[in-house]
């Protein structure tokens, strides 16, 4: 690649997507469930390392200027890189590794399980609300990898456009007018 803003750009996102999968294998590897609680663990990793490479891209190729349209672009593009890159890898984890989303398909059937408990013994206080309790839990399919993957696409799409704004206007810096 020639033009640096692209290899910059891709480089911060294949660093990103790593490193959030890194995270989901260290949460996995201490038995616990990267898809509940600490699902949302990968915001101040994911705003890192896009910070990181906008950082290297101002400080290398524009020798410590950024102008807000371009930081703004890199990001954006950092981040929709990251989120294909990383949903591949996800996935391949999953194929790899099918104990993470069993235990993850537990927590939501016991959930699930728990949510319905719920609907049937408060049917005669609001029997509306129980009846929408009762016909949610009826649509309670397997947990895939390509469904966790594309889960993961929906999510860090929209997380990952406010972060990348947030970091590309935090890491914008103009030139000063002589």
């Amino acid at each position: 690649m020639k033009n640096p803003f692209w290899k910059y750009a891709f480089m911060t996102a294949a660093t990103m997507a790593v490193g959030v999968l890194l995270l989901n294998v260290t949460f996995h590897a201490l038995g616990k469930n990267p898809f509940r609680e600490y699902e949302f663990m990968f915001m101040p990793i994911y705003f890192g390392l896009l910070v990181w490479g906008l950082f290297n891209y101002r400080r290398k190729v524009l020798n410590g200027y950024l102008e807000g349209w371009r930081a703004i672009s890199f990001g954006l593009l950092a981040n929709f890189v990251a989120i294909i890159l990383y949903c591949g890898l996800l996935y391949g984890f999953l194929r790899t590794v099918p104990e993470a989303l069993e235990k993850h398909q537990i927590e939501v059937d016991a959930y699930s399980k728990a949510l319905k408990e719920g609907a049937e013994a408060h049917l005669e206080e609001s029997e509306e609300l129980s009846s929408v309790l009762l016909e949610a839990t009826k649509n309670n399919d397997r947990i895939t990898p390509a469904g966790m993957a594309v889960d993961k696409f929906v999510k860090m799409g929209v997380i990952g456009f406010v972060v990348s704004i947030v970091a590309a206007l935090f890491m914008m810096k103009r030139k000063p007018e002589n």
